[in-house]
């Protein structure tokens, strides 16, 4: 019924769609966390992993969403990592932001012909 082609754009549409509900996700709970220690933290993080972990994984071309897993990844090991939650939160928000960094960039088109002046 569906040709294999369908199918594969829906798994990509799928995972992209788990990566980037797990940016929002992650940066959301650490800006408005008032108290975080690393215990629920950790408990959070593999909460909302756990989807992720059920999907089958892509592979990317773009910039974009290499980043976006790579963040994603990152994300997921940061708890069990030795950094005390400030900095985790300090990545997590620095890495988020150069994320949404990367993905307004390819909006942006320099312009053609710059030099050249037309009558």
């Amino acid at each position: 019924m569906f040709s294999q082609k369908q199918i594969e754009k829906y798994k990509r549409t799928k995972y992209i769609r788990e990566l980037e509900r797990f940016l929002n996700r992650i940066v959301s709970y650490v800006q408005k966390e008032q108290n975080l220690d690393k215990e629920r933290f950790q408990a959070y993080v593999d909460e909302i992993f756990k989807p992720l972990e059920k999907i089958e994984k892509v592979r990317f071309n773009g910039p974009y969403h290499t980043h976006l897993e790579c963040f994603v990844e990152q994300s997921a090991n940061l708890p069990t990592s030795d950094l005390e939650m400030d900095e985790i939160k300090k990545e997590i928000l620095h890495s988020a932001n150069q994320l949404q960094k990367t993905k307004r960039k390819k909006n942006f088109k320099t312009q053609k012909h710059k030099g050249k002046q037309f009558d």
